[in-house]
């Protein structure tokens, strides 16, 4: 769930004196940007998993797997 981990920072926040609650707006846009290279790291990650594990296993088709992400044979 995008934005759980932000309210989470905010309410661990209030609780500290010291951090303006103005600072959070700035830490929303920030918390957002992030959140979505998180997405997409986490989705790479999948993937390159995906292939290490399916090719250790030999269960994957390395000329089919080429093929279909438009790479030259070597």
């Amino acid at each position: 769930m995008q934005g759980a981990g932000f309210i989470a920072l905010v309410g661990t926040l209030i609780v500290v004196p010291t951090i303006p609650v103005a600072g959070m707006a700035l830490i929303l846009g920030i918390d957002r940007f992030l959140s979505t290279v998180r997405a997409l790291v986490n989705m790479i990650g999948n993937g390159v998993g995906t292939i290490v594990i399916s090719t250790s296993e030999k269960e994957i088709d390395g000329a089919g797997l080429r093929q279909t992400l438009g790479l030259r044979e070597n």
